[in-house]
């Protein structure tokens, strides 16, 4: 694509999203047609928006994700500062088209990771961590297609990053069951997901390592202090405009979202 289409695509994903306006879908002569095409329209997108960057959301971590988006590896998208809130949290449910929320492990960075030749290790990665949260993360987008709009187009409406809530961090998350940690998400009471961090690829550092050498190469890093939730362990689920959300981290702690009107 060339730079003018890039931000003329990036023109019409943030005037629908400035409107509250759902579209059938970018113009067959804007869409992307790679990775690249849909990263480079998220940049021209979240570069149009001009606000701080707060964090990273991870979707599609493991592979049945990805089969349900159509995309061949795992995608991330950008939070921006405003969006990330404490728990327990109210926000305007109609302020979201789709409203899937998911409960998710959000790391916490405590140093930069930025571009480099080599890839990061694990231990590398661990060391930057400065703290592991349990979170909602709240997907959306302006596509009337909804996750049929292909994975190109989703990574160039940002991702489907919406709204993130986080609780309290995970005391010595280093000595901490991760792996098998059973977590509960219900939507007005009722239990609407339970799982572990089999989805996130057996443990939620996995989704981190992929991203900070993802966003190394291509050429931004990671920063102290941003969120980087990732992916959900609970499966994704749509609410009600008006709900309440509970992920239930048991002894890690628990997360609340009320949709309100």
């Amino acid at each position: 694509m060339t730079p003018e289409a890039i931000q003329k695509a990036a023109g019409i994903l943030a005037t629908a999203r400035g409107d509250h306006r759902l579209i059938p879908g970018l113009p067959e002569e804007l869409r992307p047609a790679d990775l690249d095409e849909g990263y480079a329209i998220q940049d021209a997108l979240v570069a149009l928006w001009g606000q701080e960057i707060g964090g990273w959301k991870i979707g599609a971590a493991v592979p049945k994700f990805q089969a349900l988006v159509g995309a061949p590896c795992p995608v991330a998208g950008r939070m921006l500062a405003p969006t990330i809130v404490e728990s327990p949290a109210e926000i305007y449910g109609g302020a979201f088209h789709m409203r899937i929320v998911e409960s998710e492990y959000a790391w916490r960075l405590g140093k930069d990771l930025p571009p480099r030749e080599g890839e990061y290790t694990r231990a590398e990665i661990e060391d930057a961590v400065a703290a592991l949260h349990p979170a909602i993360e709240v997907a959306d987008c302006n596509y009337t297609t909804g996750l049929k709009a292909g994975p190109f187009s989703l990574i160039a409406d940002n991702a489907l990053a919406a709204a993130f809530v986080y609780a309290p961090e995970i005391p010595d998350w280093r000595n901490q069951p991760l792996e098998t940690h059973r977590v509960r998400m219900t939507i007005d009471g009722e239990v609407v997901g339970e799982g572990d961090a089999e989805d996130v690829g057996g443990h939620p550092i996995m989704p981190l390592i992929w991203l900070a050498n993802d966003r190394s190469r291509r050429g931004d890093g990671l920063k102290v202090g941003q969120f980087v939730t990732t992916g959900s362990v609970t499966g994704v689920k749509p609410s009600p405009a008006v709900s309440e959300i509970v992920a239930d981290f048991g002894s890690f702690g628990q997360v609340r979202l009320k949709f309100t009107d």
